[in-house]
């Protein structure tokens, strides 16, 4: 099955040419090389993150299947709300619980985020209101599965089980994860908010030293994980894409560069770039509606 393929941490040094010599362009915007990746293999890459988003793993496509008629099917899907299958708060604390899972095996974070997309792509198939322990069982398999797409290490079901506290048994779970597999018709590798982040990431200038590069990714990577545990953003409005773009912008705002004359063309130059290879601009209302929220999200969460 096909895997996501992330920049390694060599693509965030600073880039020079194979003659030693700096990019030609002052601020290193749209230099040929970054890292081991070019700008045009980081453009791609990024174009085939918006396709998937857009089309095969949009959420309004996995409402439209669960239609029993085939006239109903072949139209567009209606107002859906996402968590009238879930109760906002239920699955709040088990995006909590599968960070924490994750961060006891030391994994990837990431592994929450492509878990929760599977779990509410799931329930979004779903004809009735789910029960507290469909609910639980469903995020454990969705979490199994997120693990086998990121790690190279599998979570073993008994200690997943175990996390459980002993409610599921490996079986049961094992049982699960194959129900949402052919649910998904086996779609289980979708572009997330983070891998959009560290994509856009790329295109920072040479001139950003290690330090406030580092800070950016931080507080980047700490928005995005609390769009992953808030409901407003099931359902792919907006895309992964935005809120990544809007984690960025907002980044930029709260960190403090070393260099403020490099900040304030960074924030005016490097935010154009990211938002034109999704193809939004500045006075977009989905960025400003994800800005809006993830601000509140931030006050929320006391980290301003």
């Amino acid at each position: 099955m096909e895997q996501h393929v992330f920049p390694h941490d060599e693509s965030y040094r600073r880039y020079k040419h194979l003659d030693g010599s700096p990019s030609p362009d002052r601020f290193g915007f749209g230099r040929d090389e970054t890292g081991n990746l070019t700008h045009e293999c980081i453009v791609e890459r990024l174009n085939v993150m918006l396709w998937k988003e857009n089309t095969i793993y949009n959420y309004d496509r996995f409402i439209t299947t669960a239609s029993t008629s085939a006239d109903a099917a072949a139209k567009p899907p209606p107002h859906h709300d996402p968590m009238r299958r879930v109760n906002p708060e239920w699955r709040s604390q088990i995006t909590k619980w599968s960070y924490g899972v994750v961060d006891h095996f030391h994994m990837s974070r990431e592994c929450v985020a492509v878990s929760m997309n599977i779990f509410d792509r799931f329930f979004a198939n779903e004809k009735e209101k789910a029960s507290m322990n469909k609910v639980l069982l469903v995020s454990c398999a969705a979490l199994s599965i997120g693990i086998k797409q990121m790690e190279v290490n599998e979570l073993s079901l008994n200690a997943l089980a175990r996390f459980s506290r002993g409610k599921y048994t490996p079986a049961q779970i094992i049982d699960m994860e194959w129900k949402i597999v052919a649910s998904l018709d086996f779609y289980l590798n979708p572009p997330t908010v983070i891998s959009f982040v560290m994509h856009f990431i790329l295109f920072l200038p040479h001139e950003i030293n290690e330090r406030d590069r580092n800070e950016l990714v931080d507080f980047a990577r700490f928005v995005t994980e609390l769009s992953v545990a808030d409901s407003f953003f099931v359902g792919n409005k907006p895309a992964p894409s935005v809120i990544a773009a809007s984690a960025i912008i907002i980044s930029l705002q709260r960190c403090t560069l070393s260099n403020s004359t490099l900040s304030t063309i960074i924030e005016i130059h490097y935010c154009d770039i990211i938002l034109e290879q999704i193809g939004i601009d500045a006075a977009d209302s989905r960025l400003k509606e994800t800005l809006h929220r993830l601000q509140l999200l931030l006050k929320k969460n006391k980290r301003e």
